[in-house]
């Protein structure tokens, strides 16, 4: 099989997911992606969706044409067998631009991060461009459960009928990951540490805030090493903490920097500071190496974890987070062999003949895309 992927924001976590399946999939992969601008907001307003997806339409016209602009005299060549969107896209505007050249090929999306699925409330256009790309693709895969339920249950507030639609082909398709390559030498650090993935959401400093300033309560030591894909920026939001808060601080690093896996290693945690239910792929990594995952209930992470794990893991609020925190830096140290376990059936060698399955024209479902 051919399969196209289009992502309009190829951020690390999305990169590394579309490598890994490409990498042990027995189908072709091929990616048509653009970069995020470096200030790109977690939600897509729908002026940049519309045009974001022109742009991978263009893409996709020339290499089947040889030319971005639409020709009837020029016949597409090289289609794929299905094509799978990312959150992020127009979907309408996808069909409006691409639409004659893949008439009868199936069109699903992949929500990596869906809008609908989140805890704040969205600017309609935002929920317009999500509920206008639910109409036109056969189908939906979402990162996790609670996501899934989410986005539903929102889209049900707008148009019930189609979120019925939707739910009768919904899948639930987790993130695949590939572990830290081996470190060169191992980090021993004398406070306890907690790993901070930052997204770049505005709810995340003032978790953040209320997490240290609770630990900082406690006479004891500890460092937080605060993890983005744009740390330029983060560093820009943590300068303007206040002094007391930004000592516990130790730095911050990407999540992909060989530096990450050496203290990795050494974390008591990891903690997911976003409410906004991301596809967990740095969080799987991590954990994988041994700190403990803390993430937003409902998030994705906890659907590769035994039912009676998953309380451990998910906190409900700030608060909840900085007592969870607090006894993970300061208790006894869990053991991360369950973690651990459970996250090897997540593992690209494991997972990728799952995706491959249901991409496969027997599971493929509803017919494919209409002009």
């Amino acid at each position: 099989m051919k399969i196209w992927i289009l992502d309009p924001r190829l951020t690390a976590e999305r990169r590394l997911w579309i490598e890994g399946w490409a990498r042990y999939s027995r189908h072709q992969i091929l990616a048509f992606t653009l970069p995020p601008s470096p200030r790109m907001p977690s939600g897509i307003p729908s002026s940049i969706a519309q045009e974001r997806t022109r742009r991978l339409a263009r893409q996709i016209r020339r290499y089947l044409t040889g030319s971005a602009i639409r020709d009837p005299s020029r016949q597409p060549a090289g289609l794929p067998d299905l094509v799978l969107l990312t959150d992020g896209l127009d979907g309408s505007t996808f069909v409006e631009e691409a639409g004659d050249l893949l008439t009868g090929i199936p069109l699903w999306i992949y929500w990596h991060i869906s809008g609908m699925a989140y805890i704040k409330t969205l600017a309609w256009e935002e929920i317009a461009t999500e509920i206008h790309t639910a109409r036109i693709v056969q189908r939906c895969l979402f990162h996790g459960e609670g996501q899934r339920q989410r986005f539903l249950n929102a889209l049900a507030r707008y148009e019930r009928e189609l979120a019925l639609r939707i739910e009768k082909h919904a899948v639930v398709l987790p993130p695949g990951f590939e572990p830290f390559p081996l470190p060169s030498e191992t980090l021993f650090f004398h406070e306890p540490l907690a790993l901070w993935i930052l997204r770049g959401a505005p709810e995340e400093i003032p978790l953040l805030i209320t997490a240290i300033d609770h630990l900082a309560l406690h006479p004891r030591r500890f460092q937080v090493l605060l993890l983005s894909e744009r740390p330029e920026i983060e560093r820009t939001r943590v300068q303007r903490l206040p002094p007391r808060l930004r000592a516990h601080i130790l730095g911050i690093l990407n999540p992909e920097a060989l530096e990450t896996r050496r203290w990795a290693s050494t974390a008591r945690a990891v903690v997911d500071g976003s409410t906004c239910l991301h596809s967990p792929i740095h969080l799987m990594r991590l954990s994988f190496e041994g700190p403990w995952p803390l993430v937003p209930a409902g998030s994705g992470l906890l659907d590769a974890f035994p039912e009676a794990l998953r309380p451990r893991c998910a906190y409900d609020n700030p608060e909840d987070l900085a007592e969870r925190l607090a006894a993970l830096l300061w208790g006894p140290p869990p053991d991360p062999r369950e973690i651990r376990q459970a996250l090897t059936a997540w593992t690209w060698p494991v997972l990728a003949s799952r995706y491959d399955e249901l991409c496969e024209p027997s599971s493929s479902g509803p017919p494919g895309l209409k002009e």
